[in-house]
């Protein structure tokens, strides 16, 4: 009898979902290898980010991010090669590197920027 509960209730707690990950947040999106990876190229604000020498993109200042706005802020990390065909900023949007909620981290970090 002990047995038969005890594979009930493996059986149950195996049923249930797993506890999910808390979503990265935009400054954790703009570090990682693995999605933003932003860091690599573009400096932020000291305290607001990791400390990079990075110079390959522009330096990426809260005053500046805030004329742009959102909209082209968002535009420009889905597809930057629609306003700079040249550019070597990846689509994070059109190739999927980033979903739209994690696009929306990313422009929601870059709006904050002191």
């Amino acid at each position: 009898m002990r047995n038969l509960a005890a594979l009930v209730l493996a059986a149950a707690a195996a049923a249930l979902p797993a506890a999910a990950a808390p979503a990265p947040t935009g400054a954790e999106l703009f570090a990682r290898s693995d999605k933003g990876f932003c860091i690599a190229c573009h400096q932020v604000p000291k305290g607001a980010g990791p400390a990079t020498r990075s110079d390959l993109g522009p330096a990426l200042e809260g005053r500046r991010m805030r004329e742009l706005g959102r909209a082209a802020l968002r535009a420009i990390v889905v597809d930057p090669m629609r306003a700079n065909p040249g550019t070597v900023m990846p689509p994070y949007g059109r190739h999927r590197i980033l979903d739209d909620a994690e696009i929306d981290r990313v422009v929601d970090y870059l709006d904050a920027l002191p």
